[in-house]
């Protein structure tokens, strides 16, 4: 993909395609959103949001193997880092429009993939809350690439409404290494998954 070294993707994902792909897709759905805070963060002058940020988007932008974005959200991340609101302003414009533009090369991807893929495995209530103790053990260690696998893996299951928005937001939270509100979904979705 232009922009994208799928092999360091798989490489984050276990070497595992399918999983690398839900990674891929749940960092797409996120680009406009987190775009969006950055370009929020940079008008407000809050240098701590805006390098946040800028190291969120690194660090998400290197498990999928978009190393270019990854390294000029770290570049900014210095900056920030150092209150140089000048630099800032000066490469932003051309972070943003790599980073946006990483959104349709990731959906064609995956939609050329999408004819290889398995279908959803039916609910399994025991399995998706073993999988949910281990997203719960990979959030107090912070180990967001763990959790990440974690999420994707939850989202090959036929969820059920509920369930699914649970695991839309544990996504999004993800993408913002908001860890806090990972853990108060996590424990939501286990305390309905007994019902």
């Amino acid at each position: 993909m232009k922009g994208i070294d799928i092999s360091v993707g798989l490489e984050y994902a276990g070497d595992d395609e399918a999983l690398y792909r839900e990674i891929l897709t749940e960092y797409a759905d996120c680009i406009e959103e987190q775009a969006q805070a950055i370009e929020c963060a940079v008008a407000a002058e809050d240098i701590e949001r805006f390098t946040l940020e800028a190291h969120s988007l690194k660090s998400t932008s290197r498990t999928i193997g978009a190393q270019g974005v990854s390294e000029q959200a770290r570049e900014l991340e210095e900056y920030g880092k150092r209150c140089e609101w000048a630099k800032i302003r000066a490469g932003m414009p051309q972070l943003l429009a790599s980073y946006r533009g990483l959104h349709s090369v990731i959906l064609s991807y995956c939609a050329d993939e999408r004819n290889g893929e398995q279908e959803k495995r039916p609910l399994d209530r025991e399995a998706v809350e073993e999988l949910l103790s281990q997203l719960a053990d990979s959030l107090e260690v912070w180990d967001s690439v763990r959790a990440e696998e974690i999420i994707a893996e939850l989202a090959r299951y036929d969820l059920e409404e509920e369930f699914a928005l649970y695991r839309k937001n544990l996504a999004s939270a993800m993408g913002k290494f908001d860890y806090e509100a990972c853990r108060t979904i996590v424990m939501q979705w286990r305390a309905a998954n007994v019902l």
